[in-house]
């Protein structure tokens, strides 16, 4: 993990919930990564609240499902890209335990593949930020942020 730091919580709690979350983490992009649906929204606390690069807002595991139902379809809605002929790729920047019971993770992405009805969507990259957080012995994405880098986009010399 690149990164870590740590606030609250017990050093003896630290690296149970830094292991807990990369565990999470990597079934997480195996699941996008193989259009699991079910994988991917088990990653997910019933109550998470979801936001999408292109802005959409989703509150709960069953709209987070309806929207990666039609993402991952050979044939989504109009609208809608098909993620289906994807690769993606993932890279944790850091992982952060801000307690017990909360680390917050952000991770780099790629993706190339996706389609529309109009033909190929060009390749993306992008930025995610997700808060984890033990609920009831469990450990699951309580929030999702999601941000597309523009066509071009290079990180500034020195940052």
């Amino acid at each position: 993990m690149v990164g870590c730091g740590a606030q609250g919580g017990g050093d003896r709690d630290r690296p149970q919930a830094q292991q807990s979350v990369n565990d999470g983490i990597q079934r997480l992009m195996a699941a996008l990564d193989h259009r699991d649906l079910e994988g991917f929204v088990a990653e997910f606390h019933p109550d998470a609240d979801f936001h999408n690069p292109i802005g959409m807002v989703l509150h709960g595991r069953a709209e987070i499902r309806s929207l990666h139902e039609k993402l991952f379809s050979p044939q989504p809605p109009p609208g809608f890209p098909s993620f289906v002929g994807t690769s993606s790729t993932g890279s944790i920047q850091s992982v952060r335990v801000l307690g017990k019971d909360v680390v917050v993770v952000d991770w780099q992405w790629t993706q190339q593949g996706a389609r529309t009805s109009a033909g190929d969507w060009p390749d993306r990259q992008g930025t995610n930020t997700t808060v984890w957080t033990r609920e009831n012995g469990k450990w699951g994405v309580t929030a999702w942020r999601d941000k597309d880098f523009p066509p071009g986009y290079q990180r500034p010399p020195g940052f």
